[in-house]
């Protein structure tokens, strides 16, 4: 059997951070200052978290040295965790008692839940890890160091210049030329 790195083994939460990290959330038809969305976030999971304990419905004792220095939500096992984001999805908690922006606004809390799954997903299978040392750079100063473990899971080649890409299918038309049907 094969091992694979995990998404922790390929820092996958740096890249989740890091995206979380440079968003910014202005309330539409204010002059407030943009609002970094990381810390807002931590304390919206972990106050799912402590909604999901409330619950009766862990399934494993807390864990405060798994994540050393994370909060409640870092402190629950694999599957509670999975059962508190779906609490959050189902807004299945006291919206009042969250931090901007998402206090009273379902609609960002079920966006931010589903922009986690998808960015840990990109972050695994994207060329994320494969940047090495350049991986925290900015954008422009990182370069590829080695294979990113994802893009050989995915099957993806790698760059390469003029790289054949799916540009659509001939289509054949039944009548007269240019697919028109009269023509």
């Amino acid at each position: 059997m094969e091992t694979i790195a995990g998404a922790v083994q390929l820092c996958v939460d740096q890249f989740v951070s890091g995206d979380i990290e440079h968003s910014e959330f202005v309330p539409a038809g204010t002059d407030q200052i943009p609002i970094s969305l990381s810390k807002s976030t931590a304390h919206l999971l972990d106050s799912g978290a402590e909604q999901f304990i409330r619950s009766g419905n862990s399934r494993q004792p807390l864990n405060n040295r798994a994540f050393p220095g994370g909060g409640l939500f870092a402190a629950l096992s694999r599957i509670d965790r999975l059962q508190a984001l779906a609490l959050l999805d189902r807004l299945d908690l006291p919206l009042n008692s969250l931090l901007p922006p998402y206090r009273n606004n379902p609609g960002i809390i079920q966006t931010m839940i589903d922009s986690l799954t998808q960015l840990t997903m990109f972050g695994y299978y994207s060329e994320w890890f494969g940047y090495g040392t350049t991986r925290l750079y900015p954008p422009e100063c990182r370069r590829i160091a080695f294979f990113p473990p994802g893009w050989r899971l995915s099957g993806y080649p790698g760059p390469a210049f003029g790289y054949r890409d799916l540009r659509g299918y001939i289509l054949k038309y039944p009548h007269g030329k240019g697919g028109c049907p009269n023509g």
